[in-house]
This record gives structure tokens, C-alpha cells and sequence, in this order.
């Protein structure tokens, strides 16, 4: 693993280890899915830490966290974020609208996404701050490939 891959992960795993304790709870994994916006339910957080939990203790250890990224860099994680952009890609112009991103969102989270979660999501995604969304910066998010491997998981 190249040295700054090294660096994005440990940066990624500080964020989610809110008490730098060395541990990923499902509170802190929940909290950065709100803090973004969400995209996830609680059954698919535990689904994410059960996943990669391998000491069963139901918290994620680098590690873990460490395997976990290696399945965010796999094809099938990728070909499960192409599939939802594309689902949530309603005009087919490949990018996310503000109302693409909110019916992609209310689909995946299984209740309407609240205005906040959404501009969170908008604020979070929209990199170059242009109003909508690219495949490019949709697929470079952490917490999109985390939820793209859900579906692989269960496969």
C-alpha cells in the first residue's frame, strides 16, 4: 500500500473513532453517517461492522478497518456504486441533482430524507461546489463505498 493510501486511511479512521480509543462503535459510525446525511439505516451499520467484525466484538479495530478498505477498493464495490449512481441518475445526464440526491436517498434510507440530510449529502459530495453531483466525486466519497459494499456483502 502506497504511503498516502496509508495516510487517507488512517485520516478516515480518525474520523470515524471520535474518542480515540483505537475502536470503530456503531455510535461513531452512525454518527458520521448522520453528520453526512445518512444513506444508511441501522441494520445496514451492523451489516457494515459485522462484515469486517472478526474479534465479534461489535466495534470496528484498525485492522478491520483496514480490511474494510480493501473491500471499498474492489470491483464489485465499484460496480455497486456505478449501479446506484445510475439508479439515482433519474435524466441519465450523469450527475446528481438536489432532487435526484434526495429521492436516491429517501429510496436507500426506506423513510423521505429530511431537507438537512440532504444538503449535508450535497455539502459532503458536491466537491467542486457546482450544484450537483458527478459519478467522479459520488464514487470518491468514503461513506458512499462504504455503503456500495452492503449489497456486496450479501452476495
Amino acid at each position: 500500500m502506497a504511503g498516502s493510501d496509508s495516510e487517507v486511511i488512517k485520516a478516515a479512521f480518525k474520523k470515524f473513532d471520535k474518542d480515540n480509543n483505537g475502536l470503530i462503535t456503531y455510535e461513531e459510525l452512525e454518527a458520521v453517517f448522520k453528520e453526512i446525511g445518512g444513506f444508511a439505516n441501522g441494520d445496514e451499520l451492523r451489516k457494515i461492522i459485522e462484515s469486517v467484525d472478526e474479534d465479534n466484538d461489535g466495534c470496528i479495530n484498525f485492522q478491520e478497518f483496514l480490511g474494510l478498505s480493501m473491500k471499498l477498493q474492489s470491483s464489485l464495490a465499484e460496480n455497486n456504486l456505478q449501479t446506484i449512481f445510475s439508479e439515482m441518475d433519474s435524466d441519465g445526464d450523469h450527475f446528481l441533482t438536489k432532487s435526484e440526491l434526495q429521492e436516491g436517498m429517501s429510496k436507500f434510507l426506506g423513510r423521505a430524507a429530511t431537507d438537512q440530510e440532504v444538503e449535508a449529502a450535497m455539502k459532503t459530495l458536491d466537491l467542486n461546489q457546482d450544484g450537483r453531483v458527478s459519478y467522479k466525486e459520488f464514487a470518491g466519497n468514503f461513506l458512499c463505498r462504504l455503503h456500495s459494499i452492503l449489497d456486496a456483502g450479501s452476495q
